[in-house]
């Protein structure tokens, strides 16, 4: 091209072309935002003193953020947020009077701020209990959210972290169950998944585990409810590709329905049905171990102790400490039930995981 003859003239062209692809993606990202776009378009009349169309556009945004069945921490926000452009800026400060009142300013900003420390709260509790990490929150505080969120917290919004909050931190299963229930029915209504609810029904489906290692099999029968409402609303397979469209299931929750499924007795059948059904979405690197588990515990199932310990014996897991103890436990169980007077093969067992263990 004659204007690029140059070293110089491609640099700098170049240079050029990559801030202008830059400021695309930019604004790609930015309309994918539409509450924002439509706040800056808010801005934008009030800075023109097109008080007309700012009164008409905020009154019909505001209409749809108190409409809007997803009450958020971003319906929060843009609620605080247009709000605050409603109530400042210079027309308010010229017109001084006792209508220009700032105190809506606070309030939407106490609710946005007692929704997001919830939250966070809420993610903390499920830490501490499937992690072990320390979580500490003054009393006082929490009550003061749980107060301010308690107008939210209606039949309306059962999925609010209100709710996921006493579900979480519940110190018995019935009442825990409560605020579960609420959750559960609020999902089992819906058609169209939101980004909240996408959220919240894991913190459900990791309440569910909890309670049923804690010994309530029904908290099991509650897992494998969500394992069927996720695969209804395709939730339970990730990372779909051309190759693979319909994609893969997380290995660990290929192994908690197969184990619940046992621990609950379900009929031998089911589990056969719930392994040809499941186990081709495993990634292929984990097929081979994660089958074997399964084909072990149906065998278990079906009273066919010989063939099962074969089956697990042929599970691997041994980077994987949790999945690799489970094995074992499974292991010793179908050990007990082929013989269990034969106490000095069962110890000897137990002696060789302790020191596995200790390594």
């Amino acid at each position: 091209v004659p204007a690029l003859s140059t070293l110089k003239h491609q640099e700098l062209a170049a240079s050029r072309l990559l801030r202008s692809i830059e400021k695309f993606i930019a604004q790609e990202q930015w309309q994918k935002n539409e509450p924002e776009m439509k706040r800056y378009q808010l801005a934008g009349f009030k800075a023109l003193d097109l008080s007309h169309e700012f009164d008409k556009g905020l009154a019909k945004e505001m209409k749809q953020l108190e409409e809007s069945g997803e009450q958020n921490i971003d319906t929060f926000f843009e609620k605080h947020l247009l709000t605050e452009l409603s109530l400042s800026g210079f027309k308010v400060r010229l017109n001084r009077n006792s209508r220009n009142d700032i105190m809506p300013i606070v309030k939407t900003l106490d609710e946005f701020y007692a929704l997001k420390k919830l939250r966070y709260l809420c993610e903390a509790i499920n830490r501490k209990q499937f992690l072990g990490t320390a979580t500490t929150h003054e009393e006082q505080h929490l009550l003061s959210l749980l107060k301010i969120l308690e107008p939210y917290t209606t039949p309306a919004y059962p999925y609010l972290f209100v709710n996921v909050y006493r579900m979480l931190s519940a110190e018995t299963y019935q009442d825990s169950n409560l605020y579960y229930l609420l959750i559960k029915q609020y999902a089992s209504r819906q058609t169209e998944i939101t980004d909240t609810l996408r959220e919240v029904q894991g913190y459900a489906i990791n309440q569910c585990l909890l309670w049923n290692g804690k010994g309530y099999p029904e908290a099991g029968d509650e897992y494998l409810w969500w394992i069927e409402w996720r695969q209804q609303h395709q939730l339970l397979f990730e990372n779909a590709t051309a190759t693979n469209p319909q994609g893969n299931l997380m290995p660990v929750t290929f192994r908690n329905i197969i184990s619940i499924a046992v621990i609950n007795d379900k009929k031998p059948a089911w589990i056969e049905q719930a392994i040809e059904k499941y186990a081709p979405h495993l990634p292929p690197e984990y097929s081979e171990t994660y089958v074997a588990f399964a084909q072990g515990l149906h065998h278990y199932a079906l009273g066919q102790h010989k063939k099962a310990l074969r089956f697990l014996l042929m599970a691997q897991a041994k980077e994987d400490a949790v999945f690799n103890s489970t094995i074992r436990r499974w292991y010793w169980l179908c050990l007990y039930e082929l013989d269990p007077g034969d106490i000095d093969a069962l110890h000897n067992h137990l002696l060789a995981f302790e020191k596995s263990a200790a390594q």
